[in-house]
């Protein structure tokens, strides 16, 4: 492995994770709502979209590429749309008497985590011309493409579930006190999912 391309990655990928977007915003909505434990399955559901960027990555496969980049949008749009009927779900929970949290399934987490991760533009533009680059051809391909990917999906989870878990802790100890927190779950929710699907429709290709 060349150790100047592994530092340079390192220091790339601290900066990237760093920046919150799309899926540190779901995971806090997630933990807001539902605690800690949607949250994590939420990040494993973003863990695995970021396999799929780094498996289309290291393929280098032009007509993969060309494929995703059709794909992608409509991706987009149908994640945005399923969690925008979360954010439905939130909303329509202040409504009712239960206070106790709520509950949402595993598979609507993990799912709604792949696709904000999956269809991320910030995470697209970073595997497809950034990743490569810190590959070098005079080591194997695939075992530094399986460190740095590790790397990377550990770091990213540790990111997102800091950011998720001061969101938590920040608004039960004081917004909670005069805004439902289903009602926040849901602002935070819709947000993320109108801005997946603007983004979609925005990418979709006019042909």
């Amino acid at each position: 492995m060349d150790y100047l391309l592994f530092v340079a990655f390192l220091t790339t990928t601290l900066f990237f994770v760093a920046t919150p977007g799309p899926s540190v915003a779901f995971a806090s909505a997630q933990a807001i709502k539902y605690g800690q434990r949607a949250m994590f399955v939420t990040v494993a559901g973003d863990a695995l979209g970021t396999v799929v960027h780094i498996a289309v990555a290291v393929s280098s496969l032009t007509a993969l590429m060309a494929l995703s980049a059709l794909v992608l949008p409509f991706l987009q749009v149908a994640g945005g749309v399923f969690i925008l009927f979360m954010a439905y779900h939130s909303f329509r929970d202040a409504g009712s008497q239960s206070k106790a949290g709520g509950q949402t399934t595993g598979k609507a987490s993990f799912w709604a985590g792949f696709f904000a991760c999956v269809t991320n533009p910030k995470a697209i533009v970073f595997f497809v011309a950034l990743f490569p680059a810190f590959i070098s051809p005079d080591h194997n391909v695939i075992l530094q493409s399986i460190v740095y990917g590790a790397i990377f999906v550990i770091m990213d989870a540790l990111s997102i579930v800091g950011y998720a878990m001061l969101a938590m802790h920040t608004v039960r100890r004081t917004t909670s006190r005069w805004m439902n927190v289903d009602v926040l779950s849901g602002i935070g929710l819709a947000g993320v999912g109108i801005a997946m699907v603007i983004k979609g429709l925005r990418a979709v290709p006019s042909n």
